[in-house]
């Protein structure tokens, strides 16, 4: 297949003045990949279905190439994406971001069934593991709610249905494809644990919400809501001195209350940041600045809706310290999840 053509001057325009000498050899060329002269795949944390590349081009420079294809990708087709990332570039969202935001994106083009994404090589500044993330904790939390400040009033086109971002590690979506996807199998087999060790009320709530998660999305709707990230995990988060890395951007973007960003942050980042849940509430409140406890609430019961199979795996893990922790951490959640519940049902 011919490569995607890629305007080059996107680059130079759309860096905003972020030191990048990338590609200043190649700046003539109509398409960028024109300059790789390597490359090879790369293995990433990434279990959607999407194909990474690293390449070198011909000045000594390394990009990497994101190829998504709704047909492999599990993640594009629970969420009915097209390719979103397309639209939030042609739309100019990233040329909006503070600068103390870094992307990472250098050019994005649509494909017959998804997209290819060029972005500058950021592994030397990603998290790698818990501690890195440990350290710029505070840094990420005021990136996200930079980016919520910013948006709250602008609207872009072909977001993540709320309602998706609730259904898509659901069990009726996830039995779609567990028989291809590790991801999807894991949680099925952690949503029967979840049923099987939650206590009864909490459980069919959370049951409710898999049957209905429209009703989630419309009760987190109706609060204040603006642009949010949608996975603000560790593989995704990085830093340098001068900025936060915030990656992947695009399916699971949507429009929601500042707190669903940091509902899922707390819950899929609690063991990578020790895992004290008040403590990293404290944090999400401080730097959110608002005090939407409401929203807070259903965002947290959403979340535990999300990976209640994940915390559920953890609490009866073979691993005796692996199990302890999620115990604590699957005892916290079911306490949040009470306490939205007695403000709102499904």
């Amino acid at each position: 297949m011919a490569p995607t053509t890629f305007n080059q001057s996107a680059e130079v325009n759309r860096d905003r003045g972020n030191g990048s000498d990338l590609l200043r050899d190649c700046r003539a060329m109509p398409d960028l990949l024109e300059c790789v002269v390597r490359r090879e795949p790369l293995v990433a944390d990434g279990k959607s279905g999407s194909r990474l590349e690293r390449c070198w081009l011909e000045n000594g420079s390394v990009v990497i190439v994101k190829h998504s294809d709704v047909a492999h990708d599990w993640i594009m087709q629970a969420t009915s994406d097209d390719g979103r990332i397309v639209r939030l570039w042609d739309e100019g969202l990233f040329e909006q971001l503070e600068t103390s935001i870094e992307h990472g994106l250098l050019d994005v083009r649509r494909t017959l069934t998804g997209s290819v994404v060029v972005m500058k090589d950021l592994s030397a500044s990603l998290f790698s593991e818990g501690a890195h993330l440990r350290l710029a904790h505070e840094r990420v939390l005021a990136a996200a709610a930079e980016i919520h400040r910013r948006f709250t009033e602008q609207a872009f086109s072909g977001l993540c249905p709320l309602r998706d971002l609730y259904a898509f590690l659901s069990p009726v979506v996830c039995a779609r494809f567990a028989e291809e996807h590790e991801v999807p199998r894991l949680a099925l087999a952690g949503w029967e644990r979840f049923h099987d060790i939650a206590p009864d009320d909490v459980a069919a709530a959370i049951g409710s919400i898999h049957a209905d998660p429209a009703s989630l999305a419309d009760a987190l709707l109706a609060r204040q809501t603006t642009l949010v990230h949608g996975d603000l995990k560790l593989a995704n988060l990085g830093a340098d001195a001068h900025r936060v890395v915030i990656l992947d951007w695009g399916t699971l973007t949507a429009w929601a209350p500042p707190a669903v960003d940091f509902a899922w942050y707390v819950a899929i980042n609690a063991a990578a940041l020790g895992g004290d849940h008040d403590r990293l509430l404290y944090d999400v409140r401080s730097a959110a600045g608002d005090h939407d406890e409401t929203a807070r609430g259903l965002a947290l019961l959403g979340a535990l809706a999300q990976l209640g199979w994940e915390k559920a795996l953890g609490a009866t893990s073979d691993d005796i310290g692996t199990r302890q922790r999620e115990e604590i951490g699957l005892d916290w959640w079911i306490a949040q999840a009470r306490r939205s519940l007695n403000q709102w049902s499904p």
